[in-house]
């Protein structure tokens, strides 16, 4: 199986035998190199080792590349961070909370499955608040036939869904009080566009998924502000998907808002379930937060209330 590290191994066998690899991407779009090779001298060939152990296979560069680009338009990239899937506390989780110290966070918190020791270490974080994360995190869908997994669905009675998100609700707002705030995060991202106008009717503020949000989703009275990186891997068993890949999600959205193509003022949304991470996601998700942090024309929306339009 290839991986990253056999194929820096090979370009660095090229470059040692005098060849080297010329990268063409336009400056200003998020595409696919187009790769040639070039012959050259051994002193070019040295300079060319050292540049590509410095930058080209960097993912980091391309990051710091797209907020250089926001830099220079006299922007400022906004990163807000979700967690999905809490449901009590322990060492992962005050992992998380010391990760996200200075950047915020949302924890999606599943109401059926929590208990007053997750409340407890809550009421210790100020950074944090919690969100809805549908009841039980149960599937509703019928299996086998390729509809993914849904517990926000009409898979069964409307009214049997609004009852489940009435009744975590209301354990939510007796365990986290004014830690929580009244946003809906749909378990596996799915929400079925029928439940939104009984969702606002009671009185959520907002919803939670994946992906660009479209025109038209947010507004004033309710909030669309969703995730757009995922740094898991799922369908072989939950892993990093590696620096490159969840770079180049990143950088996908943040490009994107900044060229206009999709809502420019949707902050870029960072996803992480601290319960499944490895060793490599955390040290990544650590890493990020310095990125970020260090850099001038970047930072995280750490009053995630304010996100979601909500006054603390």
């Amino acid at each position: 199986m290839t991986s990253a590290r056999t194929s820096r191994v090979g370009v660095r066998a090229l470059l040692a035998a005098g060849w080297t690899i010329v990268a063409q991407r336009p400056i200003d779009a998020v595409k696919p190199v187009q790769y040639r090779l070039v012959r050259i001298g051994p002193t070019w060939s040295m300079i060319a080792f050292r540049f590509f152990n410095s930058a080209i296979m960097d993912p980091w560069h391309t990051l710091n590349t797209e907020l250089d680009a926001w830099s220079a338009c006299g922007k400022a990239a906004t990163l807000w961070w979700r967690d999905d899937d809490a449901v009590a506390p322990g060492p992962i989780l005050d992992r998380l909370f010391a990760a996200t110290e200075t950047t915020g966070l949302l924890l999606a918190v599943i109401p059926a499955n929590t208990g007053p020791t997750l409340a407890s270490a809550v009421a210790d974080a100020a950074h944090v608040v919690v969100a809805q994360h549908g009841y039980s995190h149960t599937n509703h869908a019928a299996r086998g036939q390729g509809l993914g997994a849904w517990e926000l669905g009409l898979h069964r009675a409307e009214q049997a869904v609004l009852d489940d998100l009435d009744a975590g609700r209301l354990r939510l707002e007796a365990l986290f009080r004014d830690d929580f705030i009244p946003v809906i995060v749909p378990p596996w991202n799915r929400l079925d566009p029928a439940l939104l106008a009984p969702i606002k009717a009671r009185g959520f503020a907002g919803v939670s998924r994946f992906g660009p949000r479209a025109a038209g989703d947010h507004c004033a009275d309710f909030a669309t502000v969703n995730s757009h990186c995922d740094l898991i891997r799922w369908k072989t068993g939950a892993t990093f998907k590696g620096e490159q890949k969840t770079i180049n999600q990143l950088v996908e959205h943040l490009h994107a808002r900044r060229n206009g193509t999709v809502d420019t003022s949707e902050p870029t949304g960072f996803l992480t379930h601290h319960i499944d991470m490895d060793e490599e996601g955390w040290l990544f998700s650590e890493q990020l937060v310095q990125c970020i942090n260090r850099h001038p024309a970047a930072h995280w929306c750490d009053d995630v209330r304010s996100v979601f339009g909500i006054n603390a």
